[in-house]
Parts: C-alpha cells; structure tokens; sequence
C-alpha cells in the first residue's frame, strides 16, 4: 500500500474495527432486567452474559495469530467482524438464557479474531510518531466504543433489555469500511522462512507474569464497578437505569479523554504515573461502597473510569521495556490474557468477595477491591522508590 493510500478514511478505518472490542459490557444497563427475566439462574451467572465474551477473547488472542499467517490478517478481520456481526445480535430474537449465553461465547470469537490485529495492523501500516499517535488514538476509540455503544444500548431498554443486543449491528458499518480502505499488508499472509507470530524463541519472565496478575486485578475491580453498577442503582433506588446508562457511558468516555491525555500525564508523573492511577481507582472503590446517592456512587465511577486507562496505558507502554529479548509478541499475549480472564471472572470476583466480606451487600466487595489496591500501590511506590535510588 502507498502512501497516497493511507488517508483519512484508511486510518478512519482501521481505528474503528477498536470500536467494538470492549462492547461486551455495553449491555451492563439491561443487567437488572435480566436478573429479573430468569429467575431460575443466579445473579453471578446473569452477570456472566456481560463478561463472558472475554473467555472466548482470550482464548481466540493466543489462536488469531496462527489462524491469521493461515488465511491473511485482513481476512481474518473482515471474519471477526462479521461473526460479531451475526450472533451480538441473535439474543434480541430468543428468550432462552443458554443460546444467549452461547450467542455472547460466539461474539467474543468474533472479537478476539480482531484485539491483537487491531494492534498489530497498526504497526505494519506505520511507523515513528504516527504510529505512536494512532496507538494512542486506537486505545481512545475502544472506550469511545464502549461509552457510544452502551449509551445507545439505554435508550434501547425503552423497547425491551433483549434490544440492547442490537447495538452490534455497528459491526455492519465498520465491516463494510474495513473491507473498502484498509488493503492487504505487504507482511501477509507470513511466508515460510519469516518470523512467526509466535516464535520458538519467545518466552515470558517474572516481569510479564506481574503485569498480567496486576492488571487482572485492575479489570476484576473496574469490570466489577461497570457489571454491578446498575443493579446498585436499581436495587437501592438511587435512580433508573437510563440514568445508569448514562453514566455508565460518561465513565469510558472519561478513558477515552484519558487515552488521549496519557503522554502528557505520563511525562510529568513518570514512574509515579501506576501509583497515581491505582490510588484512584481505590478511592474510586470505596465510593461505591460507601454510597448513599446517585451522585456519590456516580463520581466513584467516574473516578475508576478516569484510572483504569492510566494504569492500562503505562503497563502496557512498560511490556517492551520488561520483556525478555524478542518477545514482545508472546509477551502481549499473555498481558492480553490477564486482562480478559479479569474480565470473564468479573462477576464471581464480586460474589467471592462478598463471601470473604460476609455480606451480601451488592456494593461491600468493592471495599475489598480498595484494600487491595492500596497494597499494591505501597509495594509497588516502594519498589520504585528503591529503583530510582539505584540509577541515580
């Protein structure tokens, strides 16, 4: 692909398959109502619906490369999308609670195709600084993604919670553009003789496997405030869930703002920058616990919508840094696989938490999720405290 050929509505293009990639939780407003549909299945497995695309993200991450060097990175976008496409929106057609959770198992297929590549696509169109900038721009447009999408998934509920589901007829749309801009990389599909997407060579050290446990930590809690968020504002009758649509929507515009934002905040705070964001989403933690309005537990939401992309953002900015000698691909993968096992583990995080807690409070496990925050920002404060001292 030329120059000429990496315009505005190439670039548009590609930055929008990131669009659908966190869409998964879009349906968190409709969550009381479908507690309400199925009574015959537990809280944590209606819940479950929300998060349950990240299992099969997760394991579609560690396969999209192989399957990619087979049939051709555009190609298997264009799959990806296409299969989001089709089963995001089969549970607007059923009421049965095991094909919708199958519909949402074959929706996060369909997502996990396209994380790595969307990625990875990225870096083979562009290089230097524009690379940079549209990294940046690309983790941007997933939150704004997630706030449009879910957004519009409340204004559905006016019909019913089952047409939530049909906000993924985006995926349509930006199949569509995908398939029209964006050409076939020169790298595809890998030749025999050149790097696989996963090298023999590749392993993971000591480093990797921390930032995968934290940030499995960090999705638990802040996919635990997205998923429960409404059915605290319901149960406790702070508001409706439109209002809870809304905000649910502001928090991940507030990840998108904070995508843009993250060189400059990172440049001032440097190694800080991780204990500044973790100390946010525990303060933002303990506000949903502690909530008695709309408002409180709306500004703990948003403050964990303003730290959970700072703390994504610097971690996976460190991967090349910590990462043994040319495996920065595995290295991802891996990181990619704490995430969504964060994610899909989501809702039982909330239901061991309480367990641990002794209450069946719907907001006590997010005082857990505070402690535990803090810790890791003490320890890890510390361990840069001694860092700096020593390259000084």
């Amino acid at each position: 692909m030329g120059t000429k050929d990496r315009g505005f509505m190439m670039k548009f293009s590609l930055l929008s398959i990131s669009l659908v990639l966190t869409s998964a939780y879009a349906i968190s407003p409709a969550l009381p109502a479908m507690v309400s549909a199925f009574p015959e299945q537990s809280r944590a497995n209606v819940e479950l619906l929300s998060t349950i695309p990240s299992f099969s993200v997760m394991v579609m991450v560690l396969a999209s490369g192989f399957i990619a060097k087979k049939i051709g990175e555009k190609t298997t976008v264009v799959l990806g999308l296409a299969i989001a496409a089709v089963f995001g929106i089969v549970p607007f057609f059923t009421e049965n609670f095991w094909v919708i959770m199958g519909s949402r198992i074959c929706l996060g297929i369909g997502f996990g195709l396209i994380n790595s590549l969307a990625v990875s696509l990225i870096g083979e169109f562009f290089s230097g600084d524009k690379k940079a900038t549209l990294m940046g721009f690309r983790s941007s447009f997933e939150s704004l993604g997630q706030s449009l999408m879910t957004l519009v998934a409340g204004f559905l509920l006016v019909f019913s919670w089952k047409g939530t589901f049909l906000v993924y007829l985006i995926a349509v749309p930006i199949l569509v553009l995908f398939m029209v801009f964006v050409h076939k990389p020169h790298t595809q599909p890998v030749a025999e003789g050149e790097a696989p997407v996963t090298s023999a060579k590749q392993k993971i050290n000591a480093p990797i496997l921390l930032i995968a446990g934290f940030l499995f930590i960090a999705v638990v809690a802040y996919i635990g405030i997205t998923v429960r968020f409404s059915s605290i504002v319901s149960t406790n009758g702070l508001g409706s869930m439109e209002q809870s649509s809304r905000i649910l929507s502001v928090m991940t515009f507030c990840g998108m703002l904070m995508g843009f934002v993250f060189g400059a905040i990172n440049k001032v705070l440097k190694q800080y920058t991780l204990t500044v964001g973790i100390v946010l989403m525990a303060v933002g933690s303990i506000l949903v616990y502690s909530s008695q309005s709309f408002i409180v537990l709306s500004i703990g939401a948003l403050l964990a919508g303003i730290a959970y992309p700072v703390m994504v953002a610097y971690t996976f900015n460190k991967i090349s840094d910590v990462c043994a000698p040319d495996s920065s691909t595995l290295s991802t993968a891996v990181v990619l696989v704490g995430c969504n096992l964060g994610a899909f583990l989501a809702p039982y995080g909330l239901k061991l938490s309480s367990a641990i807690m002794g209450s069946d409070s719907l907001t006590v496990p997010f005082l857990l999720y505070a402690i535990v925050l803090l810790l890791i920002a003490v320890g890890y404060t510390l361990f840069a405290v001694k860092s700096q001292k020593q390259s000084a």
